[in-house]
């Protein structure tokens, strides 16, 4: 996910005159500056991808708008038609997004949890149709598929890694000796669910998506749902690519289920969501259960405790493992309600 930076000087709003709108009041939010103008809320973000990644998403976001998935957050061009506005003096770029005065899901709210997982379905329907106008129009605007199998067959190479460096280091700290006594476990775990992904039936279900020029949103987690009364708005399509759809559900659901100690009837409450708007078919079900099965949160964890500096560990990297760790067994209860293990 790309990091926004966001320096409001004189400099910055300079380059708001590229735009026809006049600016009432500014507002630091969303990793950038909420502007409330004449023609509505919009968000200000410094930018460092090349220009094509904003055209992309522009067309992804109007294309679903146009199906009638209106509720997005769509790019504004400038007075010379770009997406991008740069400023002269320091060479810092912008864009400037249509947004809503919205506030983030909130996960402690049952009815805001199924609200965005119906609104997924929803969105899911639309990319739907976006893919078959793209293929209409023999274009392919998303990222390259990131082959959801392929990911995970790295993340059991990096737990791997992380395994070896453990074992071989001789003097431990607090987060070294837990992540010691676990990873053998986890990494257990992680060979069972990128076996079960080489499975036939998965691998035709992959080709699939492939052919079919499936989409995802790619990172729909309940930050991107946002919440204006009663009206839900999906923001940040940059990652959105060809994938299976149920990698979605897969990321939402998880990201909830890790807050609710793995309870199953909220993820039964979550997923009868979803499938009253779009079935859900027997295959993607399995597929659900296989990437459950993955053990994501603590990969995550470990990943990052590799690839940083190893002198000094964050006191908060100590208190997330000790919280995956701690409910694992519920998380195992759980695999095992679903037929995942």
């Amino acid at each position: 996910m790309e990091v926004w930076r966001f320096i409001m000087n004189e400099k910055s709003l300079d380059v708001l005159k590229q735009y026809d709108i006049d600016v009432y009041k500014t507002m630091r939010g969303r990793g950038g500056m909420l502007l409330f103008t004449n023609q509505g809320v919009k968000l200000f973000l410094e930018c460092n991808h090349p220009d094509k990644y904003y055209e992309r998403e522009d067309i992804i976001t109007k294309t679903i708008a146009h199906n009638g998935f209106i509720n997005v957050d769509t790019y504004i061009r400038n007075a010379d038609g770009g997406l991008v506005s740069e400023n002269e003096e320091d060479g810092r770029r912008y864009i400037l997004k249509n947004w809503v005065d919205a506030r983030e899901c909130n996960v402690n709210d049952i009815s805001d949890i199924a609200a965005g997982v119906s609104t997924l379905a929803r969105l899911h329907t639309s990319l739907d149709e976006a893919a078959v106008c793209f293929r209409e129009m023999d274009v392919n605007p998303v990222a390259e598929n990131m082959r959801l199998a392929d990911n995970y067959v790295r993340h059991m190479k990096e737990l791997k890694q992380a395994s070896n460096y453990l074992k071989n280091k001789k003097k431990k700290s607090e987060f070294e000796n837990i992540a010691y006594r676990n990873i053998g476990s986890f990494y257990s775990e992680a060979v069972n669910a990128v076996r079960k992904m080489s499975d036939d039936k998965l691998k035709k279900r992959f080709l699939q998506a492939q052919l079919s020029g499936e989409l995802v949103h790619g990172n729909y987690t309940y930050h991107n749902v946002c919440f204006c009364g009663s009206t839900v708005f999906v923001t940040n399509f940059e990652k959105c690519r060809n994938e299976c759809q149920i990698s979605d559900l897969y990321q939402f659901m998880r990201k909830i289920l890790e807050k609710y100690e793995w309870d199953i009837q909220t993820a039964y409450k979550m997923l009868d969501e979803y499938d009253k708007v779009k079935p859900v078919s027997d295959i993607d079900l399995e597929l659900l259960g296989v990437l459950f099965s993955f053990p994501e949160k603590f990969w995550k964890i470990i990943n990052y405790y590799y690839n940083m500096n190893k002198a000094w560990i964050p006191p908060k990297s100590v208190e997330k493992l000790k919280a995956v760790t701690s409910v694992n067994s519920r998380r195992l209860e759980f695999l095992a309600s679903i037929g995942a293990l």
